[in-house]
């Protein structure tokens, strides 16, 4: 008996698995949602939603900037503050989005050039989850309406991963609070370690499972 070849098995499994892909919805598409499906989403979040703006928008307009130029200007390239900032990244060519056509949506701190500031790919509107909670609730936002979705803690992503232009985003920067139960005993998960640290914090122990 002839035995089918390995192409003639994976043929078929391929074409039976095609996965149609589609475009997500973004800022300015009619597909995005309304006022009232966002506020609803607001109301199961533990903070109000948050509207990133590039960092440097304070100082726009210059005749009467909207916000605190000078602290913009004295820790603009200051990568703690700009952790601090939902709008902002590491990198600041990654706030910046450049279309097809050559022409460049940005916010530059000089504004003598005289470029109107621009939103660029930081995304309009995002979560600051503080639990779980929130970012489930983020989540199966983004999901329901198709959204393009950005997840950011620091913005340390050296690969532009933690923006997109006209996307939704998760801030998870505030998500640090670390606690330490001395009772609490995994299950199923044995323990094999113990270790204890004594330095400039205050003596404490951890347990480390197999798992």
């Amino acid at each position: 008996m002839k035995l089918p070849s390995r192409l003639s098995l994976v043929i078929p499994i391929l074409v039976a698995s095609k996965v149609t892909s589609t475009c997500r919805c973004l800022y300015g598409q009619k597909c995005w949602p309304s006022e009232s499906k966002f506020a609803k989403l607001a109301s199961q979040l533990s903070q109000p939603l948050l509207h990133p703006l590039p960092p440097a928008s304070a100082c726009y307009p210059p005749s009467a900037p909207s916000g605190n130029c000078s602290d913009v200007t004295a820790n603009y390239t200051n990568g703690k503050w700009r952790s601090d900032q939902p709008g902002s990244m590491q990198n600041t060519n990654f706030e910046t989005f450049i279309s097809h056509n050559n022409t460049i949506s940005a916010c530059y701190l000089n504004t003598t050039l005289g470029i109107p500031c621009g939103q660029g790919s930081v995304p309009p509107i995002g979560v600051d989850a503080r639990s779980g909670g929130d970012i489930q609730a983020a989540v199966n936002f983004a999901k329901k309406y198709n959204l393009k979705l950005a997840v950011k803690n620091t913005g340390h992503d050296y690969l532009g991963r933690s923006t997109a232009r006209g996307g939704f985003l998760i801030w998870t920067h505030n998500m640090k609070e670390t606690l330490y139960n001395s009772t609490f005993v995994p299950e199923g998960a044995p323990v094999t370690t113990e270790n204890t640290f004594n330095g400039d914090f205050p003596p404490f122990s951890f347990q480390i499972s197999s798992d």
